[in-house]
């Protein structure tokens, strides 16, 4: 959600809403709420409005947690050091609200891919680069704690490090769209940044590293309208795959105690109806015993399952050896 900078992110009782006692409050569907439901409310900025769902950014969270798994090991490797990395949040912003944020010194990276329209941002912590030039140089991972801005020489020596996390957040979108990154300048304060109108949206992925004794943010922001060729088909694609998932079997308590109808059958034998008539009390009738093996379970008159009997203790017992699962189904279908 986008928030102006003089709309506070608070949260706030359906009482303090002036003259909420006296008009009908509604939820979005349609279900009306009482002023002392105990529901909080969140204030809401219209002239800013969402871009992507909730749902949008989960899916999307969950592809950032994969690509900060990933980078932490190219990160250690290239640093030969453990690497860690969090993700923190992942959220949509003005342009303005984020470039505001930006703490000075930083070291900002502007870049764009080669294939979409815009320039996005990599936002650094001061710290946590000056500590990865130290490393670079062959120290063991520790600077002056105070921020300061990089040199040029730095600047220059920290970019094949920038150049890793651009290129693997390139990687994630791969079975969606080609993607190559190029970095095209850097900034030391978000002061001066003119690479997007000030209401443009972002997408911004904030994460938390760590390595040697620092520990720091780096931030990632993406316009949305850079963006949305490829959102647009990975959301696509993931909403087609989640119709064709087959839905999971439904059950409710109320189910547990229905009576169903259960046999087990076997297909012995024929006999004419001279014999079947002739049959009396103590007549043996001899069947193969491997039909003991072949006993059909019906449930409610459909065969279900086949397997075989045989005891149980003291108890007559069935063993399922194969299911007939197009029967299943539609006995779960008949009763749910």
């Amino acid at each position: 959600m986008a928030v102006d900078s003089n709309f506070e992110d608070e949260s706030f009782d359906l009482s303090e809403i002036e003259g909420s006692s006296d008009q009908p409050i509604f939820l979005y569907d349609g279900t009306k709420v009482l002023g002392d439901s105990g529901i909080s409310c969140k204030k809401y900025d219209f002239t800013n409005p969402i871009v992507l769902s909730d749902a949008d950014l989960s899916k999307l969270r969950t592809k950032s947690e994969q690509f900060t798994y990933y980078l932490a090991g190219h990160l250690s490797m290239f640093l030969r050091i453990e690497f860690n990395l969090e993700l923190e949040d992942l959220t949509a912003d003005l342009y303005s609200n984020f470039t505001q944020s930006i703490k000075t010194p930083s070291c900002v990276t502007m870049f764009k891919m080669q294939e979409l329209n815009g320039v996005s941002l990599l936002d650094i912590n001061s710290h946590l680069s000056a500590t990865v030039v130290d490393r670079i140089l062959g120290g063991r991972g520790s600077t002056n704690p105070e921020e300061r801005g990089l040199t040029d020489i730095e600047k220059a020596l920290v970019e094949d490090f920038n150049q890793i996390i651009l290129q693997e957040w390139c990687k994630q979108w791969e079975s969606t769209m080609t993607l190559t990154p190029s970095i095209i300048g850097s900034e030391s304060t978000g002061k001066f940044l003119q690479t997007s109108p000030s209401d443009a949206m972002m997408l911004i992925m904030s994460m938390e590293a760590s390595f040697g004794d620092v520990s720091g943010p780096m931030r990632i922001a993406v316009p949305y309208y850079t963006m949305e060729p490829v959102l647009s088909r990975l959301l696509a694609a993931a909403t087609s795959e989640e119709k064709k998932a087959p839905r999971p079997p439904r059950w409710h308590e109320v189910y547990d105690n229905i009576p169903v109808q259960v046999s087990a059958e076997w297909d012995a034998f024929e006999l004419s109806l001279r014999d079947l008539t002739n049959l009396d009390v103590d007549d043996v009738i001899e069947m193969d015993p491997s039909l003991i093996e072949k006993t059909k379970l019906r449930i409610e008159n459909r065969t279900c399952f086949t397997g075989e009997v045989g005891l149980e203790g003291d108890q007559v017992a069935f063993q399922v050896n194969e299911s007939i699962a197009d029967a299943v189904k539609l006995i779960g279908k008949n009763h749910g």
